[in-house]
């Protein structure tokens, strides 16, 4: 008979699953390093170039940026609830034309006030195409069963955005300068992630890869009573890891240094960081998928916990500084996936998005005023009470994961 001798369509191999990278997954992975690359990490490259032609300082500039990144996370709330209303597809797409926009008024700017309101356009649009926005597109053209895995694909990419985009903005910037390398970025935007961002799906493609050929776990959602409660600690908890993840961050050489450790060795620990972001993003696409979200994140503030010891306890050296830049990467990597994960595994796909906006307020907001908090703590403390201070939010962030409730 010929249903007989038709070919029966082999099941795919767990192991080869983990590695197919789904169609919604390389296009938001390609704009969310061009995303990252142009709406954040340029900026840091072209401040001494902006500073000279402008006549700003670059406190101000670095200033300005923070209050549009504070401007970022206010919106975060309402676009969210506008991506679960019309879908991430359409809110991306009109935010890779905002992009531009942005884009080009920065590289248009003649003085402090055109150039600060335009860095807070990038930001407003920084919250219509980036993670967030990202995690919730994931949700919707795969399903939650898929969407965990397919986070973790996406952050795999977004994790090269510095790497490619700190030397390309500089080495741009020199060839032809910092106002046509923004315009350029802007056309970016427009012919590369517009298109990318119009091809998403509103809802999940069966015939694409049938769950049964990728097995992920779904985990039950919290009861309605619980989900208030839930929401509340675990925004506590990102909101300070991210407050001591964004203060070394951009304070790495100073508070390093502070410690006494040469600025070379600072920058030379520093380089461990992206891979090991890299690496460990990897580990948990592979084994990481059958441990709930809370236990990831878990991980990752305790790995925050036991750097900040180390660093601590060890001294200056430059074993014990590469060591603390390696794990401090890791639990940085950890923690930039998990916060979508562990909101669908609590929370489920309904409002999902709105939920991710609540907490991008509280956890932008206390991003954005670290790096000043820390340089004031370094000038008016001994840099071993700052690091301590910043241990001391590492593991309030793992206590806040323990009051959240389980299903």
């Amino acid at each position: 008979m010929a249903g007989q001798n038709a070919p029966k369509a082999s099941p795919m191999r767990p192991a080869l699953a983990r590695f197919l990278l789904p169609g919604p997954v390389v296009a938001l992975g390609v704009t969310q390093i061009v995303g990252y690359g142009t709406l954040y990490y340029a900026f840091g490259v072209l401040v001494p170039a902006i500073s000279r032609e402008l006549g700003m300082s670059q406190g101000l500039l670095f200033g300005g940026f923070s209050a549009a990144l504070l401007a970022g996370g206010l919106v975060a709330l309402p676009v969210g609830r506008r991506i679960d209303r019309i879908g991430a597809r359409r809110v991306m797409a009109a935010g890779s034309v905002a992009a531009a926009v942005a884009l080009g008024a920065m590289a248009l700017a003649v003085g402090p006030a055109t150039l600060i309101a335009a860095l807070v356009a990038t930001q407003l649009a920084s919250a219509l195409v980036l993670y967030d926005a990202a995690f919730a597109a994931l949700a919707q053209g795969l399903g939650s069963a898929r969407a965990r895995r397919a986070i973790t694909q996406m952050t795999l990419f977004g994790g090269f955005a510095s790497t490619l985009f700190w030397p390309l903005t500089e080495a741009m910037a020199g060839a032809i300068g910092w106002r046509a390398t923004l315009g350029c970025y802007a056309l970016v935007h427009l012919l590369l992630c517009l298109p990318l961002h119009l091809r998403l799906r509103a809802s999940p493609d069966p015939e694409a890869m049938p769950a049964a050929r990728l097995p992920a776990r779904v985990w039950t959602p919290l009861p309605a009573a619980s989900q208030a409660r839930a929401l509340g600690w675990l925004t506590l908890s990102l909101s300070t890891v991210g407050f001591v993840f964004a203060a070394l961050t951009a304070q790495w050489v100073t508070a390093l240094g502070a410690l006494g450790v040469a600025s070379g060795a600072a920058v030379a620990a520093g380089a461990l960081m992206g891979p090991a972001q890299v690496g460990v993003r990897l580990l948990e696409m592979l084994f990481g998928q059958r441990l709930h979200p809370l236990g990831t994140a878990m991980i990752s503030s305790l790995m925050l916990v036991a750097a900040l010891a180390l660093l601590l306890l060890g001294g200056s050296g430059p074993l014990t500084v590469a060591l603390f830049a390696a794990v401090f990467g890791l639990a940085q990597g950890l923690s930039s996936l998990v916060r979508g994960a562990a909101v669908l595994a609590l929370f489920g796909p309904e409002g999902f998005a709105a939920r991710l906006g609540m907490i991008a307020i509280f956890r932008m907001t206390s991003g954005a005023l670290a790096p000043v908090a820390l340089a004031f703590a370094l000038t008016l403390w001994r840099a071993e009470m700052a690091m301590f201070a910043a241990l001391a939010l590492a593991a309030i962030s793992a206590l806040a994961l323990m009051m959240v409730p389980r299903a």
